[in-house]
């Protein structure tokens, strides 16, 4: 009986790896940062973001917490027929600086202070749009 090989990361594993370090450089966390909040190597994240190794399940939740993310979010940029039908996340298609800023917003604790930071973001866009109108 031959000795089964076992199984090798495969494009998802890059994709994720990918979107890791998408989601820390837009968090402006270092590799070496990561690495020891989550009691590993620099090395082996950078074979996760890479994806020459897979990220076991419970390690892609604790990186997903300290990166201020859902897990689901990195699987926001795989095709829909990876997971069926309609699958797509609302992070899809951002760029880096806009993950930051959502990343940023869902930190804030209160709901007092995530409203002053809109009312500010409005008044700067307002400002924006009276200056291109005039």
């Amino acid at each position: 009986m031959p000795i089964p090989r076992p199984r090798q990361p495969d494009q998802i594993d890059e994709q994720v790896g990918q979107m890791v370090r998408t989601r820390r450089k837009a968090c402006r966390m270092s590799m070496k940062s990561l690495a020891q909040s989550l009691g590993i190597t620099y090395q082996q994240v950078q074979k996760y973001e890479t994806g020459s190794n897979r990220i076991p399940v419970s390690r892609l939740a604790m990186i997903a917490e300290l990166l201020g993310c859902s897990p689901g979010d990195f699987y926001a940029e795989l095709p829909q027929h990876s997971f069926g039908e309609g699958a797509q996340s609302p992070f899809s298609g951002l760029s880096a600086e806009k993950q930051r800023l959502l990343n940023a917003f869902d930190a804030i604790p209160t709901s007092v202070a995530k409203n002053a930071l809109l009312d500010i973001a409005d008044q700067m866009a307002a400002t924006q749009r009276l200056q291109k109108s005039e």
